[in-house]
């Protein structure tokens, strides 16, 4: 199967986790984090769930799965721990093309979380396509050292970026700058605080 990559924005969005256990309660926080519009439907929730409900981060429906509560959201996450019931949501959300992901189950996902790398703006997902979590979480781990120096001066690179693109010179001329950027020797000179902006760099490059 080939899978179209993809970030999506869920800022006031709404989105449903089926499920009040330990992992309807870690989708929940993925979510919130999006700053999606989250709603919880579950008979009864685990302890963080229901301290994050007396905030009222969520909106909760105390109650057993119905079909109508997928009207509407935008996407839904089955966390519940009974197989026979996700498939079911997995059916009705399909039949509502809704984007639904079953924990543990790949064949009934229309998408999948991959594992995350965040730091300071900077994003890296991997994603074994639900075969193999295990597996994204070593690559994780054995990714995290180089990706943290990236992310370290991601602010300043961006905004070097940004300073080349809204400065003089013809548009070839900027990509190229922008390109430079990458180089291992302007990371380090970055880093060593050699070079703080646009004219920094084009001495350094000696193309003055």
């Amino acid at each position: 199967m080939r899978l179209y990559p993809i970030f999506i924005k869920l800022e006031n969005l709404p989105c449903c986790v089926i499920g009040g256990g330990a992992v309807a309660l870690r989708k929940v926080r993925s979510l919130l984090k999006s700053n999606a519009l989250v709603t919880v439907v579950s008979p009864a929730l685990c302890l963080g769930l229901k301290r994050m409900e007396k905030k009222k981060l969520f909106q909760y429906k105390e109650n057993k799965y119905k079909k109508t509560f997928l009207k509407e959201q935008m996407l839904v996450i089955a966390a519940t721990n009974d197989e026979w019931v996700n498939k079911i949501i997995s059916a009705d959300a399909n039949d509502l093309r809704i984007l639904v992901n079953v924990v543990d189950s790949p064949l009934e996902c229309s998408f999948y979380v991959p594992s995350l790398l965040s730091r300071k703006g900077l994003s890296m997902a991997i994603s074994t396509q639900g075969k193999f979590p295990g597996m994204s979480k070593r690559i994780k781990e054995d990714c995290s050292p180089i990706f943290k120096k990236y992310a370290k001066y991601f602010k300043k690179l961006t905004g070097l970026r940004k300073d080349i693109y809204s400065g003089q010179g013809t548009y070839k001329h900027k990509v190229m700058l922008a390109k430079r950027l990458m180089r291992p020797d302007i990371l380090e000179m970055i880093e060593n605080k050699k070079i703080c902006n646009v004219d920094g760099l084009k001495a350094y490059l000696k193309l003055y």
